[in-house]
């Protein structure tokens, strides 16, 4: 059976698709550091979804975590046999999504998805449920016409908005057997409006948590205290010039081009106004290109935090919260890289090229250990924004290239 064929099954699946997606995304699916319950109950949801296509084998591989009221924070793998066995096509999404933050920001519910003007609006939507739905229903599309030409591999883990420990990580550590460096894998958590990137690579990531201790009192003497607002805040501000005159490196390939060094989550400090802090915490999330030592950034910035700390007359504290050097990159002419380049051009008619992102994709756990990897995804580009939302026209065709790769 021809591609047009199966690409015109996709869209007969259109309606059945949609109603999957805003179902699962009605579900809160927050892992415990996000003040969540897990995977589990969205993850029946989809488990009896991918299960219903009769996948010849199914691995599931649940990491141990009390600190859910499953106990476990589950992965699935679901493997359907094709014409040629020698390789597999991994499409890997994950379940859980971030919190929506700020409800006021919303203009609807954001576990409530809202279907308006060809748009779907809600928490996960984009990030990563219109993938895992599209990967889904492709390979049902495919499977009730033309059967498929290779070997296909749904995996869908959780844990990957807070670091892939208990997801990926631990699948690779479990059955490090499940992935061979022949197979073709993709990773649709990262894209662009046109659907023109295909990333290949990516930049180190570190995260800082800053502590910074001074004396506490009333905010009518001021005399009497060590401001540690004051001090954090210009903290802050020297960090940004140090770390930008220290390391201007640029690099073409990656988008954006340079290392970012951003401040982003401020810890609660003391609930009245009329109290002086003491003790004042923050973090820094840096994207560093790969060429740059992350030993030599942290060195930055702990000769900053001792300028600032002897200036204000506080104490300074740097932790490192998290540490990922950036593996190699997935070579630009590996298969799976040709084989969606190849895709994308037959179903959206654009020169998709291998490029580099500024953030990290749960993608790094496979080319850490030398199996080339490659994230693409045509989307709107709202992850963990306010109003996320997916154009339905993406999710068909997002659809139709998978589809296109499975046979």
């Amino acid at each position: 059976m021809s591609f047009p064929e199966i690409s015109r099954r996709v869209e007969e699946l259109r309606d059945e698709c949609l109603r999957f997606l805003i179902h699962i995304c009605s579900i809160p699916a927050l892992g415990p550091t996000n003040q969540g319950q897990g995977e589990m109950e969205k993850y029946h949801v989809v488990r009896e979804m991918v299960r219903s296509l009769n996948p010849d084998s199914e691995v599931e591989v649940h990491a141990p975590d009390d600190r859910v009221p499953d106990g476990v924070r589950p992965n699935l793998l679901a493997l359907f046999h094709g014409k040629d066995t020698s390789r597999t096509l991994w499409i890997l999404t994950h379940i859980d999504v971030v919190p929506p933050g700020d409800p006021s920001l919303w203009d609807s519910d954001p576990f409530k998805p809202l279907v308006k003007d060809g748009f779907l609006y809600g928490r996960g939507v984009e990030d990563n449920g219109q993938s895992l739905a599209a990967s889904i229903f492709a390979a049902r599309a495919v499977k009730e016409t033309s059967g498929f030409g290779i070997n296909v591999g749904l995996a869908l883990v959780s844990d990957e908005e807070t670091g892939s420990l208990l997801g990926l990580d631990y699948v690779l550590n479990q059955r490090p057997d499940l992935f061979k460096p022949d197979d073709l894998i993709l990773v649709p958590d990262a894209g662009s409006e046109d659907g023109d990137h295909l990333e290949v690579a990516e930049k180190h990531l570190l995260q800082v948590k800053f502590r910074v201790r001074g004396r506490q009192g009333h905010a009518s003497a001021p005399h009497r205290t060590k401001n540690t607002l004051r001090a954090a805040a210009h903290l802050i501000v020297e960090l940004d010039n140090a770390l930008a005159r220290r390391f201007p490196e640029q690099n073409g390939f990656y988008s954006p081009p340079a290392s970012t060094f951003e401040p982003t989550r401020k810890d609660a400090n003391v609930p009245n106004i009329n109290t002086i802090p003491g003790d004042d915490v923050f973090y820094m999330d840096c994207r560093v290109l790969p060429d740059i030592s992350l030993t030599s950034v942290l060195a930055e910035m702990r000769s900053v935090a001792a300028e600032v700390g002897e200036r204000f007359g506080v104490e300074i504290f740097l932790e490192e919260h998290m540490k990922f050097q950036a593996p190699p990159p997935t070579p630009a002419d590996a298969p799976v890289v040709l084989a969606l380049a190849q895709a994308v051009q037959e179903v959206y008619g654009v020169q998709a090229r291998p490029v580099g992102i500024g953030g990290q994709t749960v993608a790094a756990f496979f080319r850490k250990r030398g199996l080339p990897a490659v994230v693409w995804e045509k989307i709107v580009q709202c992850a963990h924004a306010p109003n996320e939302r997916i154009s339905i026209e993406n999710l068909m065709g997002n659809a139709k290239v998978f589809a296109r790769m499975m046979i």
